[in-house]
C-alpha cells in the first residue's frame, strides 16, 4: 500500500498546524517539513509534535534548508536537530546547495563546482552523517537540478556517497528520487530508478511543470512500475503546486496513484 505525505508549504493555511490539518484531510499519512540552521529548535520541534498529534500523521522527513556546505562554516547546530529529529522518528533530507545559479545555467557543459568546494560539501556531509549515525537518524541525499546547485544532479552520483557514508558512519543513508528533476536531469529516469533502487528511501512526486502528477507530461503509472518492481516500499510525497481546492484536488490524485499503483501491482 502506497504511503503518501506533502511537504507542509505546499498546503494551505499561515501555522504548521493548519498545513498538516489540510494534507491530512487530503488523505497524506505523513508529512515533511524544513528546519533551518536559524529556526528556534525547541519551539519547531513542539509546534511539529503538536501537529502531528493533531492530525496523526507521521513526521516524514525534515529537509535541512538554507544549507551551502560548499563554504566553510559551524556545523553544530546540526547534532541538536538530528537529536530532535530522532525523537520525532523522521529522516533528514540534505542537499549541499540550494540556490538559483547565476549566471542561469542554459546549455552544457554546466559550471562545476571547485575541488575546494567538493573537499568541504565531503567533509560537510561526513559531518552531519556522524551525527545521524549517533542519533540514529536515517539520512536521505537529494540530487537537484542544475538550476539550482551545481553538486548532486543525478542519483547516480548520490549512490555511491549513500554507501561511502553507510561504511564510514554507520549511518543509514538513503536516495532521494524527485521525479520532476529527474525530467530534466536524467537522459532515463526510469533506468536511473531501477539502477538506484538498493539505495532508494525516498519519492517526491511532481510532474514536469511542479504540478500534481497527471497535471503534466509525465508517465507516472510507468515509474510506478519500475519502483514496484524494485520492491520500493517507501514514501510517496507530494513536493508540488495545488491549485484549486487544496484538499479536493490532492485528494483526487492520491486516489488516482493509488489505483494505478493497484493496476501495477495486479499485472
Amino acid at each position: 500500500m502506497m504511503r503518501f505525505a506533502c511537504l507542509t508549504t505546499a498546503a494551505p493555511g499561515s501555522t504548521l498546524a493548519e498545513q498538516c490539518a489540510a494534507i491530512a484531510a487530503a488523505g497524506c499519512r505523513g508529512f515533511e517539513t524544513l528546519l533551518f540552521p536559524t529556526t528556534p529548535l525547541a519551539d519547531w520541534r513542539r509546534k511539529v509534535e503538536k501537529a502531528a498529534a493533531a492530525t496523526n500523521l507521521s513526521p516524514a522527513v525534515v529537509i535541512l534548508g538554507g544549507l551551502a556546505l560548499h563554504q566553510p562554516g559551524p556545523l553544530g547546530w546540526v547534532e541538536e536537530a538530528a537529536a530532535a529529529v530522532a525523537d520525532l522518528g523522521a529522516a533528514l533530507l540534505i542537499t549541499p546547495e540550494y540556490q538559483p545559479q547565476n549566471p542561469l545555467p542554459l546549455f552544457p557543459p554546466f559550471p562545476a563546482p571547485t575541488a575546494h568546494e567538493i573537499a568541504l560539501v565531503a567533509a560537510a556531509t561526513l559531518t552531519i552523517g556522524q551525527a545521524c549515525a549517533r542519533h540514529r537518524v536515517p539520512l536521505y541525499l537529494e540530487p537537484i537540478t542544475q538550476f539550482e546547485g551545481r553538486f548532486w544532479q543525478r542519483l547516480e552520483q548520490v549512490t555511491p556517497l549513500c554507501q561511502t557514508l553507510a561504511l564510514a558512519t554507520g549511518a543509514q543513508t538513503g536516495a532521494v528520487a524527485d521525479l520532476h528533476n529527474m525530467n530534466i536531469t536524467e537522459a532515463a529516469p526510469l533506468t536511473a530508478l531501477q539502477q538506484a533502487s538498493p539505495w532508494l528511501r525516498h519519492v517526491h512526486l511532481a510532474d514536469n511543470n511542479r504540478r500534481l502528477p497527471g497535471q503534466g507530461h509525465l508517465d507516472f503509472t510507468a515509474a510506478l512500475h519500475t519502483l514496484h518492481t524494485a520492491r520500493y516500499d517507501g514514501w510517496y510525497s507530494f513536493e508540488c503546486a495545488v491549485e484549486g481546492d487544496f484538499v479536493a484536488a490532492l485528494g483526487s490524485c492520491i486516489e488516482q496513484l493509488a489505483h494505478s499503483a493497484a493496476l501495477v501491482q495486479a499485472a
